[in-house]
């Protein structure tokens, strides 16, 4: 009776290690288990050295952003220069490489508008008002000044307009756009474009017949963003989401400066962060998760998901592409349209799971799977990669510790910052790392000795050498430890045992491992 391994599983650490099945691992670090061989991560390779640690990272075209506090960064849906991040003290757009703060400061002060000469004709008079907004050298349009006094007027007079204001520093703001009231016929009052001029402290006269009117004023409710904006993430059809404690914000449609209050939707509970699948935001709460789906701020609906599963790190949130996957005290949560699922209950028991301290994740995704670095309540911090794609979830781990993680979508590469460097992780030229992987204890009816073991393995290119040593353990203790691949190794005689296991350590793919009687049953 031999004991032959093939299609290596990761780590269930649920399981007891002589109940696992016989492909699966009582130990997987450093390993990628992606075609059913141990095959092994490669080494980190280094993509830019830091000055300071970071606790965010981004790659803007071929430059690395990073800061020393945790904040969201999302790219414009508007233009491909501009940058807006929340998180890090009032939210921000980087344009062309500046910093400014994303509220658009409005006019304060309403215009005094007058007849310049003449008396209105009474009976063909109607009232008008005005204001004007700032727009910045971005195209972004302030909310109105108050409105102005209102004007008895007639067809014929100049108005003169004055009290404008200059913006203060801090934006650049270089237009002004002058709005006048016009009532229809059904008795509706609205604004409309008379004119577009620099910016300027002068009077303006709004003379007879030379400003028609324009367009209707876009930014009536318009309401700057919240100085405590956080969590920002990008949404489908121009939109953006982010939040302040129970309060859930959208900006308008490719206007990420303007985040009126009439879309806030509230929660019940203190939002801790965001996911965005489809059409759909995940909201991850204090307490239980939502899912608010719409294609347009004002048609948002809400939806509580009746799950008690709290998000306890918005560092450990992730977009996976067809879900959002989360830590929650119980283990992982995975949202999409069937709802949330605790996707690591046959993986993992809440108390393992609590010993990892799910609090401390810093999690991104690479080849589909979850991977997090955390800081265990006891024992060094490592990194932990949950694989959801097959039938039963595994776990492998890594010595990799990040204080960020940063995924690029349009190569599929994952990076992260440890110390003062960013790394990529499994990075494609670079050569492949040592990795351990341990079997089950395979527990036999009766005490035996297994004469002689053989193991397939191929060197991987990038490899300058083929390092390989299995350790055969019996009765909890090493009685062999083989270097020898591809062909038969004799083991020691001279005892007997009930259990075995086989303890690999390689930076090589091993396609096959096994332990016999004798030479004939490994070619069997």
């Amino acid at each position: 009776m031999a004991i032959s391994i093939t299609g290596f599983g990761g780590e269930i650490p649920r399981v007891e290690a002589r109940l696992l099945a016989n492909s699966a691992a009582q130990v997987a670090r450093t390993v990628k288990l992606e075609d059913g061989s141990i095959t092994p991560l490669r080494v980190p390779t280094l993509a830019k050295a830091l000055s300071s640690t970071a606790l965010t990272i981004f790659l803007d075209g071929d430059d690395w952003l990073t800061w020393s506090a945790v904040v969201s960064v999302v790219p414009a849906p508007i233009a491909e220069d501009r940058l807006y991040v929340t998180g890090n003290g009032a939210p921000k757009v980087i344009a062309a490489g500046v910093t400014y703060p994303l509220a658009v400061p409005a006019p304060s002060r309403a215009l005094v508008a007058s007849i310049q000469t003449g008396t209105p004709d009474p009976e063909l008079s109607s009232t008008i008002l005005y204001t004007y907004t700032w727009v910045t050298t971005l195209d972004e349009e302030s909310e109105p000044a108050p409105l102005s006094n209102a004007l008895l007027w007639s067809e014929g007079l100049n108005v003169v307009l004055s009290g404008f204001a200059l913006p203060p520093a801090g934006r650049p703001i270089d237009r002004m756009r002058i709005y006048r009231s016009q009532t229809s016929a059904l008795g509706e009052t609205l604004l409309y474009l008379i004119k577009e001029r620099a910016v300027s402290a002068s009077g303006f006269t709004d003379l007879a017949g030379e400003n028609d009117i324009q367009e209707q004023l876009p930014s009536l409710d318009y309401n700057a963003p919240p100085a405590n904006l956080s969590g920002l993430v990008p949404m489908p059809n121009g939109m953006m989401a982010a939040f302040v404690g129970k309060k859930l914000y959208f900006c308008e449609p490719y206007r990420p400066h303007a985040w009126p209050e009439k879309y806030i939707l509230t929660m019940d509970y203190e939002i801790v962060g965001l996911g965005v699948f489809g059409s759909a935001v995940a909201v991850m709460t204090r307490g239980q998760p939502y899912i608010v789906a719409g294609t347009a701020p004002d048609t948002m609906s809400m939806e509580k998901l009746e799950v008690n599963l709290p998000c306890v790190s918005a560092r450990g949130i992730v977009d996976l592409g067809y879900s959002i996957a989360y830590p929650s005290p119980e283990g992982l949560v995975v949202i999409n349209t069937s709802g949330a699922q605790l996707v690591s209950r046959n993986l993992i028991t809440r108390d393992q799971w609590q010993r990892l301290k799910p609090a401390s994740f810093v999690a991104s995704v690479h080849s589909g799977r979850y991977v997090t670095s955390y800081t265990p309540i006891s024992g060094p911090p490592a990194t932990l990669v949950i694989d959801l794609s097959g039938e039963q979830p595994f776990i492998t781990h890594a010595d990799a510790h990040a204080t960020a993680m940063y995924y690029d979508i349009e190569t599929s590469r994952l990076f992260y910052a440890e110390g003062l460097e960013i790394l990529e992780w499994d990075a494609l030229t670079a050569a492949p790392d040592m990795c351990t992987w341990r079997s089950k204890i395979f527990a036999l009816a009766g005490h035996v000795n297994f004469s002689c073991f053989l193991a397939d393995v191929e060197q991987i290119a990038g490899a300058t050498t083929l390092s390989f040593t299995a350790r055969i353990i019996a009765d909890g203790r090493q009685v062999a430890s083989v270097q020898t691949v591809n062909q038969v190794a004799r083991l020691p005689s001279g005892f007997l045992a009930r259990n075995w296991e086989i303890e690999v350590e390689s930076n090589a793919k091993v396609t096959a491992i096994a332990l016999a009687f004798s030479p004939t049953e490994l070619s069997a």
